[in-house]
């Protein structure tokens, strides 16, 4: 072989090897930045459901928090501030998007969960409290759909469902440990598990704006809202969304004020039972997703809706904390039906194809959240005009009444094909949705 070939196969062969090693750099810097964002997504929204629940065993004991006394409709309403500004956050992310980059979406988030925080660990009056908890609620929205947009864009179609699945069980773990760590830690009120979510918090921070700040995903205008507002079907699921959030967010908020007047439970002993009510919830939404393809979706919608109805009333006959474990799971389990069922019938109306829609996620958010803003403002006003107890018994009848009467107008007017043929997998967005 002549000098002048030898040369250039050798320089050939090292240009090969270089592009090589650079191509594996590549992927080695491109995998890392994938685990990087899971690990931030996944601990961002352990906090984001861990700073929605931690509050509930504090209701009763509400002054160890402040040093001062609040009334019902104050605690109600502070309680109900975190869905406020989550319903508010949604306006503002459908005007961001096509606009900003993904990491800059959950940045934003995790910097409002710590102003939350901090907020809520030094605020001594009613506004300052309520407004620490309605950025938060703004936060979870940043959060939802910065961190979704993001995994759609690290992550190829074969991997992103379990993907997803791990998230949705990290959203239903930070609500499940939520109770149960803010009673364990009330001695001090709220203070301690603010400042461990304050710490944890700038941690992840720390870690998006080392390893993120390059990532090129946007997150996307969305498609038009109109055609969804306008289907009879998708209104009729949302409205459903409306009244369970309602009936659970109510629940929240009376139930550790009536337990606290009957039985004088603790905040350690509230908090453990409402973690009960959390992994019944997330339980029965998985089992309720493998058996959804043998189930009627408008069944499902108002059996659960009436059920719901009467595990709220039945939270309030138990003679014993131990007995409360049965309604109270109830609950949970009723909750969790009636997610499902929505979640079919909106699946359905836009096609399986589409059940990643993010208009639709949008739209399913703000139902939400209305309905968990609506439930414990309405249990203020009610328990301050008539009592505990009246208040009480009116909402679960009222609950029970309208459950009926949804499930029968959805089965009246039902134009979809009810034959089975959603698959569980159709059914996690919109888990995961409702999980932040």
């Amino acid at each position: 072989m002549e000098p002048d070939s030898e040369q250039k196969a050798e320089a050939s062969f090292l240009l090969r090897a270089g592009k090589l090693a650079s191509g594996a750099f590549d992927a080695n810097i491109e995998d890392k930045e994938r685990k990087v964002a899971f690990i931030v997504i996944c601990v961002s929204i352990f906090l984001s459901g861990f700073l929605y629940t931690y509050l509930i065993p504090l209701v009763p004991s509400y002054h160890l928090i402040t040093g001062a006394y609040f009334s019902t409709a104050e605690v109600a309403l502070l309680f109900a501030s975190y869905s406020f500004g989550a319903a508010m956050g949604t306006p503002l992310t459908l005007f961001l998007a096509g606009h900003v980059k993904c990491w800059m979406m959950i940045a934003t988030a995790q910097v409002v969960f710590f102003f939350n925080c901090i907020m809520f660990m030094a605020g001594s009056s009613f506004p300052i409290l309520f407004l620490s908890r309605t950025i938060g609620g703004v936060g979870s929205t940043f959060l939802q759909s910065g961190s979704i947009a993001m995994l759609d864009s690290l992550y190829p179609a074969s991997d992103r469902g379990n993907r997803f699945v791990m998230l949705y069980f990290c959203g239903g773990f930070g609500l499940t440990m939520g109770p149960l760590i803010g009673g364990s830690l009330s001695s001090d009120g709220a203070f301690i598990p603010c400042l461990l979510a304050a710490l944890t918090l700038a941690g992840c921070f720390a870690l998006v704006m080392m390893f993120l700040r390059d990532n090129e995903a946007e997150f996307a205008k969305l498609e038009p809202l109109g055609p969804h507002v306008r289907d009879q079907q998708t209104l009729l699921s949302l409205a459903s969304l409306v009244l369970v959030s309602a009936t659970v967010a109510f629940s929240e908020v009376i139930l550790p004020l009536h337990l606290n007047v009957a039985f004088a439970t603790s905040a350690s002993a509230l908090g453990g039972l409402l973690m009960i009510a959390a992994i019944a919830f997330i339980f029965v939404a998985n089992v309720a997703a493998l058996v959804s393809e043998k189930i009627d979706r408008n069944v499902l919608v108002g059996a659960g809706l009436a059920a719901n109805g009467v595990a709220f009333l039945a939270l309030f006959s138990p003679e014993s904390l131990a007995v409360e474990v049965v309604p109270v799971m109830l609950l949970g389990c009723s909750a969790s039906v009636v997610y499902t069922g929505v979640f079919l019938r909106l699946v359905d109306s836009v096609g399986q194809g589409d059940s990643r829609s993010p208009a639709l996620q949008q739209l399913s958010f703000v139902a939400h959240n209305v309905g968990a803003f609506l439930g414990p403002a309405l249990l203020g006003a009610s328990v301050h005009l008539f009592g505990l107890e009246v208040a009480a018994y009116t909402y679960g009848m009222l609950a029970i009444a309208a459950g009926v009467a949804v499930g029968w107008y959805a089965k009246k007017t039902a134009c979809l094909d009810d034959e089975p043929t959603v698959n569980a997998s159709a059914l996690v967005d919109f888990q995961l949705l409702f999980t932040l």
